[in-house]
């Protein structure tokens, strides 16, 4: 029986299989792609004690982060960086932010976010584990250490700015394994009014959207504010104050403190309570979850063959992480897909992970004779459609999802 890695007890259910993936966010350099592949089982498990839903295969975090160069950055996109902005204001209006107060990021990535704060006045110090990565960062002005989360990069980040007012954990929390460690490490670097705050997809909007391609190897947990308190409340950390966000499909943030004093039982209880409405923690929930993404990929599946049989050319959008979830799941390659296309420098010149389909830029799709696009990420695909037909406004588009061609 497999552990649940937020309170620690073996009683988990499998509860979603969607067969055999790579990691999901290791787009492949041409040298690769002739070497073979790692595969895992891609199924997630849910606790029954707390109802934390988490990944049943953990691949090892090297692999995930330095055996390949990282691809995603966080100035990806327009709406990316839109979504940093604000977050950045919103934050530093809830925790009262001072001129000269730290702020600690760990998964810092581009540091992007950091640069936010950096014109505030703040002293930023990001920890980000991939080299290529990091380089953007320092280059672009964010001083950030070359490591994951640990002891040892907190107190490197101490020493530079002493302890931090806020730590930030954006889409990267649930990328870690040993949660129980990581939280009180958090808790030693805050200062007594400090604030430790993340955002992570949201296990109810996940499940009550079918955003099956938000599960990846990538996102061992899938947090629920039920599963996030009892993290929290295990480790001495107090909610204070959540926010939902749209971004990537449906996010919480969530607000903690070190003081117990400061727990807003309220807004816990309000949401734990939705979740339960939404059945996020019965074993049917899932049963209809399994069944539906079967079937939307059946009806793809049926449109894209179809659209094959009379020779036509089909290009894929967008080369996200969620992506290639949905190209491995609905088992599409470089023979039916003729390219994937980004916008995005450090993935154009690769090929996706496992479906080994070549990466390019979006402006290749003026010029190539592409009937129809396949929207991988799904969640932004009329922000997408549109920017396509502003390129070439004769393709079609299948958006999973939708009974019909866009």
């Amino acid at each position: 029986m497999h552990k649940c890695i937020v309170c620690e007890e073996g009683n988990t259910y499998k509860v979603i299989e969607l067969g055999y993936h790579p990691p999901a966010d290791t787009f492949l350099k041409r040298e690769k792609i002739s070497l073979p592949q790692k595969l895992y089982p891609l199924n997630c498990l849910l606790c029954r004690k707390c109802g934390h839903l988490q990944n049943e295969y953990i691949v090892p975090q090297e692999e995930r982060y330095i055996e390949n160069d990282y691809s995603y950055t966080s100035s990806n996109s327009k709406i990316s960086r839109q979504h940093w902005r604000q977050f950045s204001k919103t934050v530093s209006n809830y925790v009262n932010l001072k001129p000269s107060d730290h702020v600690v990021e760990f998964g810092s990535n581009d540091g992007y976010l950091l640069k936010q704060f950096i014109k505030k006045g703040s002293i930023v110090t990001g920890i980000e584990p991939a080299a290529n990565i990091v380089g953007i960062a320092q280059a672009s002005g964010v001083y950030t250490i070359k490591d994951f989360l640990s002891a040892k990069s907190i107190k490197a980040a101490l020493k530079r700015g002493g302890r931090a007012k806020i730590i930030l954990g954006n889409n990267v929390l649930n990328h870690i394994a040993n949660l129980n460690d990581a939280v009180p490490i958090i808790r030693a670097a805050l200062k007594d009014d400090g604030y430790f705050v993340f955002e992570s997809p949201y296990h109810k909007d996940t499940i009550k959207n079918y955003l099956f391609d938000m599960i990846y190897h990538e996102h061992i947990s899938y947090f629920s504010i039920r599963s996030a308190n009892a993290l929290l409340e295990r480790n001495k950390m107090y909610i204070t104050n959540i926010e939902n966000t749209e971004y990537h499909g449906g996010c919480i943030r969530v607000y903690s403190g070190k003081k117990i004093s400061d727990y807003n039982k309220y807004i816990v209880d309000k949401y734990i309570k939705s979740e339960y409405a939404a059945g996020i923690f019965y074993l049917e929930t899932y049963k209809k979850f399994m069944s539906k993404i079967n079937k939307d990929k059946f009806k793809v599946l049926e449109t894209i063959y179809s659209l094959k049989r009379r020779g036509k050319k089909i290009a894929a959008i967008g080369a996200g992480a969620r992506g290639n979830t949905l190209l491995n799941f609905y088992r599409l390659d470089g023979g039916v897909i003729d390219f994937v296309t980004d916008n995005s420098p450090y993935k154009i010149g690769k090929y996706t992970p496992g479906s080994l389909i070549p990466i390019v830029g979006d402006r290749r799709l003026s010029s190539d004779s592409i009937d129809v696009g396949l929207i991988l990420s799904w969640n932004i695909g009329k922000y997408l459609v549109q920017k396509i037909r502003n390129i070439n406004s004769k393709i079609k588009f299948i958006v999973p999802g939708e009974k019909r061609l866009l």
